[in-house]
């Protein structure tokens, strides 16, 4: 009987430790998702979805075999004690152990806790380095797109609903093909305006034709970010540039005339979901041309 009872403890006590480590894994699981951390690879986040399942499938059965062999004691227990003829016969219960549950929850509480501090320092370390892999791959396509965009811009004499070239869209079709790329916009200043900015596409779509090409648009500078362009256009770069340097996904490319006039405003909006690891060997490309 003890030797059952041994098997017994063994079993819950695998039980609860396969249970506890699933529980970790869905609390990571959860911070990674509503977080956007990029400590794990894909291949890593597959290992541990595969660990997550064994452990959870391990502890269902776990707590089968834990209900089974505890019925069997129960019935081996009603037994002893309907063949039990005297008082004296009955084995003396030792009583059980007394364990400290709130100091062991506390442990697992405060490990918890140390464990996400600790992937969550590591994650704004990982996002510092791709946000500065997305701004040199950035920097590096308009390095090859300017002097295309330049040309297709010098074709302009001034913004209007229908007067972009043809092979714009096909510039910027290229540029959004990029999987670091979640969409541009190309701002243009209104010559007879100066609180009006006209921005292209008016959509995100850029195979229309007909009433659904994508046209030229129209609108009032409105926000910060307006100003920050419409001062831009007018010759002053020192707001873009600020916020070239801030922690996001954003990248404001200038495009200039043979003039070293400033005619356009190119922004990349970037897409943080990206691992960039496969971009590694193109920012370091590009930081050699930089440097």
């Amino acid at each position: 009987m003890r030797n059952r009872i041994k098997l017994l403890s063994l079993t819950v006590s695998a039980t609860v430790v396969l249970l506890a480590i699933g529980a970790v894994l869905v609390v990571l699981g959860i911070f990674n998702e509503y977080l956007h951390w990029d400590i794990f690879s894909p291949v890593v986040e597959k290992f541990l979805y595969g660990v997550f399942f064994s452990c959870l499938a391990l502890g269902a059965f776990g707590v089968g075999i834990s209900v089974v062999l505890g019925l069997q004691e129960i019935v081996t227990a009603l037994r002893r004690m309907i063949e039990a003829a005297a008082p004296d016969k009955v084995e003396p219960v030792k009583p059980a152990p007394r364990r400290s549950y709130v100091a062991i929850l506390a442990s697992l509480l405060v490990l918890l806790v140390l464990t996400i501090v600790a992937f969550n320092a590591i994650n704004h370390r990982i996002a510092a380095g791709r946000l500065k892999v997305f701004k040199l791959i950035a920097r590096d396509q308009m390095r090859q797109l300017g002097p295309h965009l330049e040309k297709e811009i010098a074709k302009i004499p001034a913004p209007c609903p229908g007067c972009a070239p043809a092979s714009l869209p096909e510039l910027i079709e290229a540029l959004n093909g990029q999987s670091f790329c979640q969409t541009s916009t190309l701002f243009m200043a209104d010559p007879a305006d100066p609180a009006v900015l006209w921005r292209y596409p008016n959509g995100y779509t850029l195979r229309g034709t007909g009433d659904d090409a994508p046209k030229f648009e129209r609108f009032f500078v409105a926000n910060d970010i307006d100003r920050a362009v419409a001062q831009a256009l007018s010759g002053d770069t020192a707001w873009i540039d600020q916020m070239n340097g801030a922690p996001d996904f954003n990248w404001y490319q200038v495009i200039r005339d043979g003039s070293g006039k400033i005619r356009a405003v190119l922004k990349v909006f970037g897409n943080p979901n990206e691992s960039y690891r496969d971009y590694q060997a193109v920012a370091q490309a590009a930081a050699k041309r930089k440097a």
